[in-house]
């Protein structure tokens, strides 16, 4: 080092320092010294921290960290491995049988469907309402009750040899053996042919071959008896409508002979006939002795004696016209309650016609009731079954590693979520 550069000359022939200049210099180089050491303090500190983690810093770190293993084992490990453990070694096979089936009409189609089958060309209206009867059916209480006396559905289902997960609790109630079959079962509609699919699950492919035989019978077996209800429903109202008919004849007959015998008369056209025809005869012949009374007339006196005959015969001719003529029309010179034939075939062709439409009615009627129980010798709907169920070979559920990684899947969202929301919290609180 110079001795310049130490800040102190030489004077007289020893050291002697400057009187301010030196000393500035060393309290500048002591403040450097010490703001260099400061700084090297701090960012040694500041790697330190970057190489140990934030979080790892703050309090409560390493609680955290055994929260979140202790999660891990609790929400993911733990479920997937029980689920895992039961679908793979512990849960029952169980096998599908499948059977399809249509409802169609027993009548024969028309020429032109029904609104919405001829824009769509889907199925009739009424075939449709059929099937979803059928499908609806299958899920109801009736349904499985009638499958308890037929295959031992309950029984079936609690078989001990089924996996205690599976199997049903026999001392259960029916409502939840009714959720417990709908589970077991499916049954669908694929438009648009309308075709059922029936599938039936069972513990041993036997079974589901015969609850599904079973279900099918049960469908068909209600089909008939729909059948049955609406032939006999026809039939009945026919045999009504004829009853009613029937009796509307028989008192319009009863009054038209009641009007015969009162007026006494059979047939008020040929009465009437008869008396035109009457009437007819002694105008002419009145006519005639008319005629000869006044040819006479000028050669013979009033008062001869064939002029006084002459004359009698006309006068009573004349008063048999009168006569006739009042019981043809109302111009009645007797009796004003006296009844003619116009009145008698006013009434009588009012009696005549409630007759005839009665006779129509019953002709109609009786007519309705032979093609009712013609139709109901046959069936207006029918159950189709084109796929038989079968015994199958393979079981189709559960489906093992595909529950098994769903349960996993599962439980690590459940995790994920967990963990975010307690970090969100304690980000929050810190």
């Amino acid at each position: 080092m110079d001795v310049e550069d130490t800040g102190l000359e030489i004077e007289d022939g020893g050291l002697a320092p400057h009187s301010s200049s030196a000393l500035e210099r060393i309290k500048q180089v002591s403040e450097a010294l010490s703001d260099a050491a400061r700084r090297a303090r701090i960012s040694s500190r500041r790697r330190g921290v970057y190489s140990s983690g934030g979080f790892q810093a703050r309090r409560g770190a390493r609680l955290m960290h055994i929260l979140s293993v202790a999660s891990f084992l609790l929400v993911v490990v733990a479920p997937s491995l029980a689920c895992a453990t039961y679908y793979l070694f512990i849960a029952s096979d169980q096998f599908v049988s499948e059977a399809d089936f249509t409802v169609s009409s027993g009548t024969p189609p028309v020429a032109v469907a029904d609104g919405i089958g001829s824009l769509t060309g889907l199925p009739a209206v009424a075939i449709i309402q059929d099937t979803q009867i059928v499908t609806n059916f299958v899920h109801t209480r009736a349904a499985v009750e009638k499958l308890e006396q037929s295959v031992d559905l309950r029984g079936l289902y609690s078989d001990p040899r089924a996996d205690w997960w599976a199997r049903f609790k026999p001392d259960s109630p029916i409502e939840k053996f009714l959720k417990y079959w709908n589970k077991m079962s499916d049954v669908s509609i694929v438009m648009p042919a309308g075709i059922v699919q029936l599938k039936v699950r069972a513990f041993t492919p036997q079974d589901a071959q015969r609850v599904a035989q079973a279900t099918v019978d049960i469908c068909e077996a209600l089909i008939n008896d729909l059948n049955n209800r609406m032939n006999s429903d026809a039939v009945s109202a026919a045999e009504q409508e004829l009853q009613r008919v029937s009796k509307r004849l028989a008192a319009a007959l009863a009054a038209l002979e009641a009007a015969r015998n009162e007026a006494g008369l059979l047939d008020t056209e040929k009465s009437a006939l008869a008396l035109n025809s009457l009437a007819s005869e002694a105008k002419s012949a009145l006519l005639t002795m008319q005629g000869q009374y006044d040819t006479q007339l000028k050669y013979v006196l009033p008062s001869a004696p064939q002029m006084r005959e002459l004359n009698s015969h006309i006068q009573v001719t004349k008063a048999q016209i009168v006569e006739i003529e009042s019981k043809l029309t109302s111009r009645s010179v007797g009796d004003p309650n006296e009844p003619t034939i116009s009145t008698a075939m006013t009434k009588f062709g009012e009696l005549d016609l409630e007759r005839q439409v009665a006779e129509k009615l019953y002709g109609g009627a009786a007519a309705s009731l032979e093609m009712a129980r013609v139709n109901s010798e046959s069936r207006l709907m029918y159950l189709k079954t084109f796929i038989t169920p079968v015994a199958p070979e393979q079981s189709q559920y559960p489906r093992r590693v595909l529950y098994s990684a769903m349960a996993f899947a599962a439980s690590l969202t459940a995790w994920g979520v967990l963990c975010g929301v307690a970090l969100t919290i304690r980000n929050y609180m810190a």
